[in-house]
């Protein structure tokens, strides 16, 4: 007896999926927020711009 399941019998639903607007949104937001910090802008100053940049984007991108 095999203990691997048959995924075509399964009847459990799909789970739900990070759509690919959300992994840009937090992938361009991490990259400005590492951005501050790299110049220098502190910890509370690249959290400040990653909330920025993902608010804003998230507005654009609908």
């Amino acid at each position: 007896m095999s203990s691997v399941r048959n995924s075509d019998n399964s009847h459990e639903p799909e789970p739900e999926r990070l759509p690919l607007r959300w992994a840009v949104i937090i992938a361009a937001a991490a990259a400005a927020a590492a951005v501050v910090v790299a110049t220098g802008g502190g910890l509370t100053a690249a959290i400040g711009t990653f909330f920025a940049v993902a608010g804003a984007m998230h507005l654009m991108v609908d």
